[in-house]
């Protein structure tokens, strides 16, 4: 045999050769050391071949598979260590350094054994072993020739080398050549790559760790059939360590970048809109144009009819005990409906429907916000006058139009908020109650998006100030169905404001009358009785044509609202 200088094969130091007694009749001689892993002293593969003064030696087991098969042992040596092992044209896998990893049939006695003394005495028939491979060797757990296993930790030495052979002779090989260390990196590079994928559209670290566990789980599952069904031998480690390290680098992203980003929005967005609206946000923060966008919102304003002289009445103790008794509720109505509380002003509340999130039902949803704060009202009324406190009211004003929203303000301070006609308009309507006695006043735009959920009579055609083209203003009254009362005041108010129109003044006066005589304190009955009265007087000019002119810019959104000496106020959780 050529002699080899440098492979990775165990080498030994020395040979202990057999007495010439015993050896004298063998066939061939084989080594029966036996090699634990260096890390823990566990067998798990067998030393085949042994490299001793530059000469290959075989193991035991090979020497007798040689024997038993009758052909000669084929030995390929790379520059790496050992290529490849042949016995004739069986090929046994052997790694570099020409171990075999050993497919354990169980624990130890799971070969069939057979005493040495039936053996010597004759009394073993001959057929028991008969054509067999037979490896003799101490079996007794006090001779001590045992071994640790992944099996059994006292295995009989002598098992080891049966199994070497039981594992040749049955093709039963525990493989991991190329094509498993192909199969480990692809697991390595595509396992990590699919969860981080997946965990790119989960929010929630519950969900994430599910799923991390799911991937744990199918590797861990496909593992196990490789090796129970065609006996390959993938890595269990550094697939799993992979997917560990992109689970935890993902939540750590996640964590550092994503859900930053989501604590800023929340910060920013969690007074102003619904628990539900804000996990939206969260879900998809590119729906939210930060910087303003155009888009037809649904705007109310609310203010509290005589503040100021309610303000001298009460301590500054019990003006603040009121305020945040009445925004408390009025903001949970607002969130309740899905709109966006956009500012305190003072007394007065600003709400968006339709921003910054899609509000399909957005006229619906500010209407309804509407009603809900007079209901409310009519609560807490009750309440303070059990406690001593003046009744309040309040006007509301609602139009649907465009706007521009979004964060404005400067780099260190800045609000999100919407600015444009339409919500000059929505503040101006509110400040009309005042003039007719209502409590809600909604513009044309926004009654005939929801002339079919929603009680509305028509109160006059304004021409505010700074506007050019007058617009129709309506009073909400109520949800639909409404009661027969309201109902019959919409349709006879309807009926003498026509006259009133046609410029009939004395029939549309005569009608106004009949009407307060059924509904007595109507607002705009009574407003309306005095306008006839007025131009029964003095007639308007030929060109009248029934446009009320504001005689006063009413305040918009972003003007000065008075606010008394007391009007201490703390926004709402």
């Amino acid at each position: 045999m050529e002699e080899i200088e440098s492979i990775p094969v165990a080498e030994l130091p020395g040979i202990n050769t057999n007495i010439p007694v015993i050896g004298k009749g063998a066939k061939g001689f084989g080594l029966f050391n036996i090699l634990p892993d260096a890390n823990d002293g566990v067998i798990r593969r067998s030393q085949l071949v042994f490299l001793y003064q530059g000469e290959l030696y075989p193991s035991l087991a090979l020497e007798a598979l040689k024997n038993y098969m009758g052909g000669d042992i084929v030995l390929n040596v790379a520059s790496y260590g050992v290529d490849s092992l042949f016995i004739n044209d069986k090929n046994i896998p052997v790694d570099e350094a020409g171990r075999l990893r050993l497919n354990f049939y169980g624990k130890g006695g799971t070969f069939t054994t057979y005493s040495a003394v039936d053996v010597i005495k004759g009394r073993l028939p001959i057929e028991a072993i008969e054509n067999k491979m037979v490896f003799i060797g101490a079996t007794e757990k006090g001779i001590y020739d045992l071994r640790v296993t992944p099996m059994d930790p006292v295995y009989p030495g002598v098992e080891v080398h049966a199994t070497v052979a039981a594992n040749t002779l049955e093709d039963r090989f525990l493989i991991h050549d190329a094509r498993v260390i192909a199969l480990d990196i692809f697991f390595m590079l595509f396992l990590p790559i699919g969860l981080c994928l997946s965990l790119a559209w989960i929010h929630r670290t519950f969900i994430s760790l599910v799923i991390f566990l799911v991937f744990l789980s199918f590797y861990s599952i496909t593992n196990f059939y490789l090796f129970s069904s065609y006996n390959l031998v993938p890595s269990a480690v550094y697939p799993l360590i992979s997917l560990l390290l992109a689970y935890l680098l993902a939540e750590a992203y996640r964590n550092l970048v994503v859900e930053s980003k989501g604590r800023y929005l929340k910060k920013a967005f969690g007074t102003y809109v619904s628990p539900a609206l804000v996990s939206e946000i969260l879900k998809d923060p590119d729906r939210l144009k930060l910087g303003g966008e155009k888009r037809e919102i649904t705007t109310l304003f609310s203010d509290i009819r005589g503040f100021t002289s309610l303000s001298e009445k009460l301590s500054p103790e019990e003006l603040v005990a009121i305020l945040n008794e009445y925004l408390s509720p009025m903001t949970r109505i607002v969130l309740e409906e899905k709109g966006t509380l956009d500012k305190y002003i003072g007394d007065a509340i600003m709400v968006l429907c339709n921003a910054p999130l899609d509000l399909p039902e957005h006229p619906q949803k500010g209407c309804s916000i509407a009603l809900r704060w007079i209901k409310e009202l009519e609560k807490l009324n009750g309440v303070w006058k059990e406690k001593g406190y003046p009744s309040i009211a309040i006007g509301v004003g609602i139009n649907t139009g465009d706007a521009v929203v979004g964060n404005m303000g400067a780099d260190i301070r800045f609000d999100y908020t919407a600015i444009g006609d339409n919500v000059n308009l929505a503040s101006r309507l509110e400040g009309m109650n005042k003039i007719y006695g209502t409590h809600i006043i909604a513009s044309e735009s926004t009654q005939k998006l929801v002339a079919n959920d929603f009680l509305f009579r028509e109160l006059d055609m304004v021409r505010v100030k700074g506007k050019e083209n007058p617009v129709a203003i309506y009073e909400l009254m109520d949800f639909l169905p409404a009661d027969a009362g309201k109902q019959r005041l919409a349709a006879a108010f309807s009926e003498a404001l026509s006259f009133y129109k046609n410029r009939n003044f004395a029939e549309a006066k005569a009608r106004f009358d009949a009407l307060l005589n059924e509904f007595p304190g109507d607002g705009p009955g009574i407003l309306y009785a005095q306008r006839c009265v007025d131009y029964l007087k003095t007639p308007p000019l030929p060109d009248w044509d029934g446009v009320y002119v504001a005689k006063t810019k009413l305040p918009a959104s972003g003007s000065l609202w008075r606010l008394s000496s007391f009007s201490l106020f703390r926004r709402l959780p």
